[in-house]
């Protein structure tokens, strides 16, 4: 199994523990997605990046460390669940933080909730993680990311009203065939209907077919739910083909930006959770820039990345004990946290579990080689 980089340390001062005594050095596991394909590499090292800030600025002088044990699942379910295993068994972590694919999270959460240790998932955004848990008495699964439902919602409200054609473009994954049940589901449930549907298999890598149909189809919005989130525009400017592309968090990646280009991009929509006019978030940029320089490519993703670490940290700083129900517990009440994303800052309750809700998720624009509010 392979471990990554070097030991994160953070160092606890006296008056940060708020009463609690750390009789040792405490050890959070970390399940990051950093090896595989390009989209998860992307979502992996950015909220790893987020994370690694946020330890940073927890170094403050005092007595103890808090460290990061991070391990690469290379995108493999079974990989994931054997990761988690060897936290649980062997590093004996009391929370554990992760991972990118959802498919990875809802192969291990079970292990988890059933081991009594408390998980952040993130940057997963399958909506049922931590729903399935929250009845438990007492529910482990917290998250702190995108959820796919709130962003799908957010944009078939704006879809709808907007556009008299609606397609969609979709993977033929696990994720993708959730998304479009969930499209489905909402574009019929707002009295419209799609004009076209491709289901597109993950070993496809020319969509000039499916862009055609839509094209043929009258398609003024096409959605663009594959993993691969460029495909969908290098046919159009060949078959002619200009219409509003919206999709996952996914396209607003820096990275995705320079592959696509900043022109092909412009006007693109997509579900966010950080505000870039903001001075914090704008802040928090500067800093990332600075931090890490060309590797720094996806704001939301590190800002909600800086927010779990965030969360995680002021838990073990309140905990009565670094026993892993009473993390559990703190996580529940953390408060007052000043988050970069649209994390609020009381973030989960007893019966919520998500550092995001609908009213936290907005939508997202490029223009300008920038992604900005979407006004509607």
């Amino acid at each position: 199994m392979k471990k990554i980089g070097v030991t994160l340390g953070a160092i606890l001062s006296s008056a940060a523990l708020g009463g609690a005594s750390f009789a040792a050095d405490v050890k959070v596991g970390v399940v990051m997605g950093l090896s595989g394909p390009p989209a998860i590499v992307d979502f992996g090292e950015s909220y790893l990046q987020g994370m690694k800030l946020a330890l940073k600025d927890y170094s403050a002088a005092g007595k103890h460390k808090v460290e990061f044990i991070v391990y690469d699942d290379e995108a493999n379910p079974q990989k994931a669940v054997s990761l988690v295993q060897r936290l649980l068994q062997s590093d004996k972590v009391p929370l554990i933080i992760g991972t990118v694919s959802s498919g990875n999270v809802l192969a291990f959460a079970p292990i988890v909730q059933k081991a009594g240790v408390p998980l952040i998932a993130g940057p997963a955004i399958a909506s049922n993680i931590t729903s399935q848990f929250i009845e438990e008495k007492p529910s482990f699964i917290f998250r702190c990311s995108m959820v796919e439902k709130f962003q799908i919602e957010g944009m078939l409200d704006w879809g709808v009203k907007t556009f008299k054609k609606i397609g969609l473009v979709h993977s033929t994954t696990g994720y993708g065939n959730f998304a479009a049940k969930e499209i489905a589901d909402g574009v019929k449930a707002r009295g419209a209907s799609l004009v076209a549907v491709e289901a597109v298999a993950p070993n496809v890598s020319d969509l000039t077919p499916q862009m055609l149909k839509m094209k043929e189809s009258g398609a003024e919005l096409v959605l663009n739910f594959h993993e691969s989130f460029e495909l969908v525009f290098r046919p159009m400017s060949k078959i002619d083909y200009k219409p509003t592309i919206a999709g996952n968090w996914g396209l607003s990646s820096l990275k995705v930006r320079d592959i696509v280009g900043t022109k092909e991009i412009e006007g693109t929509v997509m579900g966010q959770a950080l505000d870039l006019s903001l001075d914090a978030p704008k802040a928090f940029v500067a800093r990332m820039e600075k931090e890490y320089g060309k590797e720094f490519r996806w704001p939301v993703l590190a800002a909600l990345g800086y927010d779990a670490a965030q969360v995680a940290l002021k838990a073990l700083d309140t905990a009565k004990s670094m026993e892993p129900e009473a993390i559990r517990d703190a996580l529940e009440a953390v408060d007052g946290i000043k988050a970069i994303s649209a994390t609020p800052a009381k973030p989960y309750g007893p019966k919520d579990h998500e550092c995001l809700d609908r009213e936290h998720v907005f939508l997202g624009v490029w223009k300008d080689g920038a992604v900005v509010r979407l006004k509607y």
